[in-house]
């Protein structure tokens, strides 16, 4: 299908022979369009051309609108102007080039896709309170470089909140991180080279989907049930292949809402243990259950150091903060800090010493159960209104967390698109997937949606599904 001509001989610049050598191909037809593009490095190695004359052809491209970029995932064919007047959903287009950038938070008036809280909900007072008091303290030091490894007293201070989860752990362990996502890349950057294989649940994170991509790692992923993996088909494959690194969240699992069972949880630290890789935990919402359960986490159970835990702080406080936490192997710490000082040196210090403060105040525990109350209430109102619809099936109730996993039982496969032009954003399975092939699945979030939002975004989905019971639906992009 790609046959791109370039001649060394001539001059012109190699980087505008392989753009134009593409957009020939595209404006004949060769190639149509959400065909995706062979990877940079691939067709840098071919022409053996550097990779940056690739990127600067793909740019180009890009500009002109002949090609749009899925995050994580490549470079894809656009529609052309007569296919745009052709295809009944190019209106709708743009609103999917963003869904396939990893543009999610699309601005509607109704937001079920967002898994951040509102801002309404941001404790802004308390934090004001011992920003103050941090400001009144330590002056300009504030404001200088921490360690790389983090302000000390904010990695005490976690260390001991961490002996409430059964985490036995101490500050010379923990590295204070910008986000989990920021975590998950230097995590991959320091364990997973070209064609390694991760395996991963699936559905499963974006963010961490985009991560192994850009490492060109070969993605394994392994359907999720209601407890977790199938461990027996784990173990299967384990037996043929090598792997470097399982990436899960066994709390309230993005996007089901699952709980791993006690029993799944054990087996599969006892398959890292036998065939040796890591397994990545990543702990954003655990603190947000919903009966009175304190849950345990697989580092608690972790006896041979094959844990890497990842601890976020995005989800039920305020995201713009940027601050989380990684307690990694012993013989990962050391190159872990050498990555994060390239990255960014070290993470905000005034953030850090406000929020070392906000924890010791008991600010912290206060803001949770405050979330947990009002979260409770939405979880009930959402999952009231998905009952109205019986067209909806729920993959499980959660427990927690703050989002449902819904399958529609008929073919609306165009929902997202629909609720989008009428004010509400939903999110579609293919985001989740590492090949983007989960159909007929919805992740339902009530994070940034109050319960009277939540009773007008229901209302208007299931007026969709009624209206277009006995139409015949586009298939969604």
């Amino acid at each position: 299908m790609f046959d791109y001509k370039i001649n060394k001989n001539i001059d012109k610049k190699l980087y505008l022979q392989v753009y134009e050598s593409i957009k020939k191909d595209i404006l004949t037809r060769k190639i149509v369009a959400n065909t995706k593009l062979p990877p940079i490095r691939k067709i840098a190695s071919d022409l053996k051309l550097n990779p940056s004359t690739i990127v600067k052809a793909y740019n180009l491209l890009e500009e002109e609108k002949l090609v749009y970029k899925k995050l994580g995932s490549g470079s894809y064919v656009a529609y052309l102007d007569d296919e745009m007047n052709d295809s009944e959903d190019y209106n709708d287009l743009k609103i999917n080039e963003r869904l396939n950038s990893g543009q999610i938070n699309i601005e509607n008036n109704i937001n079920f896709a967002s898994a951040t809280p509102s801002a309404n909900l941001f404790p802004v007072e308390d934090f004001k309170s011992v920003l103050i008091k941090v400001l009144d303290r330590d002056g300009g030091d504030a404001f200088t470089y921490q360690q790389t490894q983090g302000y000390y007293p904010l990695r005490k201070c976690i260390s001991e909140k961490l002996k409430e989860d059964c985490i036995a752990t101490n500050p010379e362990k923990i590295q204070i991180v910008s986000g989990a996502q920021q975590a998950i890349d230097l995590i991959s950057r320091i364990l997973l080279n070209e064609k390694d294989t991760v395996v991963v649940e699936e559905p499963t994170y974006s963010g961490a989907i985009a991560s192994f991509n850009n490492r060109n790692t070969n993605i394994k992923s392994f359907p999720i049930q209601k407890d977790g993996i199938d461990l027996s088909e784990f173990e299967k494959f384990l037996n043929k292949n090598n792997i470097k690194l399982f990436y899960t969240m066994p709390t309230f699992q993005n996007p089901t809402g699952i709980l791993w069972s006690e029993e799944k949880k054990q087996k599969l630290l006892e398959l890292s243990y036998k065939y040796d890789f890591y397994i990545l935990e990543d702990d954003c919402l655990s603190e947000l259950y919903y009966d009175k359960i304190k849950l345990k986490s697989l580092k608690s159970m972790d006896k041979n150091g094959k844990i890497i835990y990842i601890k976020s702080y995005s989800k039920i406080f305020m995201p713009g903060l940027r601050l989380g936490f990684i307690i990694l192997p012993e013989d990962l710490f050391n190159p872990f800090v050498s990555f994060k000082y390239s990255s960014d040196i070290s993470s905000p210090g005034l953030n850090q010493r406000a929020f070392e403060m906000y924890l010791k105040e008991g600010y912290w525990d206060k803001h949770i159960e405050k979330m947990r109350v009002l979260y409770k209430k939405r979880f009930e109102k959402m999952y009231n209104k998905i009952k109205e619809i019986k067209e909806f099936e729920i993959f499980e109730v959660p427990m927690g967390g703050l989002y449902f996993w819904i399958k529609i039982n008929d073919n609306f496969e165009n929902l997202f698109l629909k609720a989008s032009k009428r004010g509400v954003s939903i999110l579609p399975g293919k985001v989740f997937s590492p090949e983007g092939n989960i159909k007929n699945f919805y992740r339902l979030s009530f994070a940034d949606a109050d319960e009277q939002k939540i009773e007008k975004g229901m209302n208007i989905i299931k007026s969709i599904i009624q209206d277009d019971k006995n139409l015949d639906l586009y298939p969604i992009l």
